[in-house]
C-alpha cells in the first residue's frame, strides 16, 4: 500500500474536495472544534497558500490517482507563540516541523493510511534538514494519537506528540 500512496501539492482545483471533506463530521469536530469559523480559517490558510501561508505546504493525498485526503506540514518557526503555546519549545528556522493529516474518504480509514502519510510527511521534511516533528490531535482522536505513536511518537503532554528524526 505505501508505493500506492502519493503525496501531490494542493491546487486550487482540489479548493471543493478540500471543503466537502472539512464538512464530513469526523473531520470537522477535530479540524474545527470551534465551529464555523476555525473551517473559515482553514480556507484562508490554503487560498493563502501562496502568499501569507507560503510558510505551509499542503498536500492532496492520492491512492491510485485517486483523491482521498489531505496533510501538510509548515516550519514551527514561523508560529513561535504557537509553538511555544503547544509544545513548549521556541524553534530555529527550518529545525522543528508541525504536520496536520486527515482522510477525506471514509472507504479508506482503518486502513493504515494515516501511518503511511505520516512517514511521507517525515520523509519531506528529513529531505529538507527538518530535525523534529510534532502534531496536536484533540485528546479524544484515538485515532490520530494511535497513529502517531505507531510512528515513534511520543506524548509531550495532552494533545502535544513529537519526534526527534
Amino acid at each position: 500500500m505505501n508505493d500506492e500512496i502519493e503525496l501531490k501539492p494542493l491546487t486550487d482545483e482540489d479548493m471543493g474536495v478540500f471543503s466537502r471533506w472539512l464538512d464530513k463530521e469526523y473531520i470537522y469536530k477535530w479540524f474545527c472544534p470551534d465551529a464555523h469559523e476555525q473551517r473559515e480559517d482553514w480556507l484562508k490558510e490554503i487560498n493563502g497558500r501562496n502568499d501569507e501561508y507560503s510558510f505551509m505546504k499542503h498536500f492532496i493525498v492520492y491512492h491510485e490517482n485517486k483523491k482521498i485526503g489531505f496533510c501538510l506540514y509548515f516550519d514551527c518557526y514561523y508560529l513561535q507563540e504557537y509553538t511555544w503555546e503547544t509544545y513548549g519549545i521556541t524553534p530555529d528556522v527550518n529545525f522543528a516541523y508541525e504536520i496536520g493529516y486527515l482522510i477525506g474518504e471514509e472507504e479508506y480509514l482503518n486502513k493504515g493510511i494515516g501511518k503511511i502519510i505520516v512517514k511521507k510527511l517525515e520523509e519531506k521534511i528529513s529531505e529538507i534538514g527538518g530535525k523534529e516533528i510534532f502534531a496536536d490531535p484533540g485528546p479524544d482522536n484515538l485515532a490520530s494519537i494511535k497513529t502517531l505513536l505507531s510512528n515513534d511518537f511520543i506524548k509531550i503532554k495532552e494533545g502535544a506528540y513529537g519526534k526527534k528524526l
